[in-house]
């Protein structure tokens, strides 16, 4: 297997910084966009043999490192007592959010190899698949950002009514919080034991809160979730999109790797995450828009950045956008192998 990836990591020496990009299986490539003719996001999610196809794209299309299972941070929702819809042109929408203390009380914590079975089952398919290939990333929501999406029923450029509920309700919203944050570990773990070669919890939202908010509702939590899946020995990655002013904090988390989004520079957010930590990212994906000198250029911009770390993973510092041309994709991914690569 190709396990320069597992090995940045853990900080051990690779050949050459391995690359993969968030949402890589998604709507800039074509074969996706064949797929979903046939099925509609949820029943992509849904269905084991379809979401490994998917997850399956940009492994043998572009030659990343890494695969991530293809599914939603909201697929563990529904089974809590939420009704949830996809929108092409919207996202996602949920009918009845989390308003009261009394809708808090009714959500229900699961099991998810019972409730999400078709999650292990699709990753025992691409254990399979991928044997002899790449690692295999199996992913979740952190609970902050799993609550404000629970709360406003949709995505939101400020999330007022997670907010106001943070503060005229704290103890109703912290547990929330804790009810999020049992289940996201039961479903991390089940990802795990199903052949998973690492995690990573996505706190998509978590630019949201300042320092006193993030280190009282936010570290609290997605530590207790780090610490729970330590025994594993599966490396964790933690994703904290837009937290460049909290990266002292953010660097608490416990986690083996940070991902990095591109509003600070690498090499500043290795120093001031702290030692012992492997980064991942942080190229803006705008730039792949641009000419491949261009491209090449920022690719040793964080290439540079990134051999400051402990270990460092080429990756967006934020999902892949859907008009991106292929063929700069796949430029970007022979760059990073080819400027990193160790002689």
């Amino acid at each position: 297997m190709n396990d320069t990836f597992l090995k940045a990591c853990r900080g051990e020496k690779v050949p050459y910084t391995p690359v993969w990009i968030m949402r890589q299986a998604g709507r800039f490539l074509a074969e996706y966009r064949r797929i979903q003719k046939r099925a509609d996001f949820m029943t992509m999610c849904k269905t084991p043999e379809l979401a490994a196809e998917v997850t399956l794209l940009p492994v043998n299309l572009l030659g990343v490192d890494a695969a991530i299972f293809f599914s939603d941070i909201l697929t563990t929702v529904e089974p809590m007592g939420m009704e949830l819809k996809f929108f092409p042109d919207k996202g996602p929408l949920f009918v009845n959010p989390i308003r009261t203390v009394a809708d808090i009380d009714r959500l229900v914590v699961f099991d998810p190899e019972d409730k999400l079975a078709f999650v292990p089952q699709a990753v025992k398919i691409l254990v399979k698949e991928l044997k002899n290939k790449v690692p295999l990333i199996g992913f979740a929501g952190a609970p902050f950002t799993m609550a404000a999406f629970m709360v406003e029923g949709a995505g939101s450029p400020r999330y007022l009514i997670t907010k106001r509920m943070l503060f005229e309700e704290p103890k109703a919203f912290h547990k929330l919080l804790d009810k999020i944050s049992r289940l996201t570990t039961a479903y991390m773990k089940s990802q795990i034991n199903a052949g998973a070669s690492a995690v990573m919890l996505f706190d998509t939202c978590a630019g949201q809160l300042g320092p006193a908010d993030y280190t009282e509702f936010n570290l609290p939590y997605v530590q207790k979730i780090v610490k729970a899946l330590k025994p594993t020995g599966v490396p964790v990655i933690y994703y904290a999109n837009g937290c460049g002013g909290l990266a002292e904090l953010v660097g608490k988390s416990g986690a083996d790797v940070i991902g990095v989004d591109w509003r600070i520079s690498l090499d500043q957010a290795v120093k001031r995450l702290g030692k012992g930590i492997s980064v991942q990212g942080n190229l803006e994906p705008q730039v792949l828009f641009a000419s491949k000198k261009k491209i090449e250029e920022r690719v040793k911009d964080v290439l540079d950045g990134g051999s400051r770390a402990r270990g460092h993973i080429f990756n967006l510092g934020d999902g892949i956008l859907p008009d991106t041309p292929v063929e700069n994709v796949r430029f970007l991914i022979d760059a990073v192998h080819r400027l990193s690569r160790r002689r």
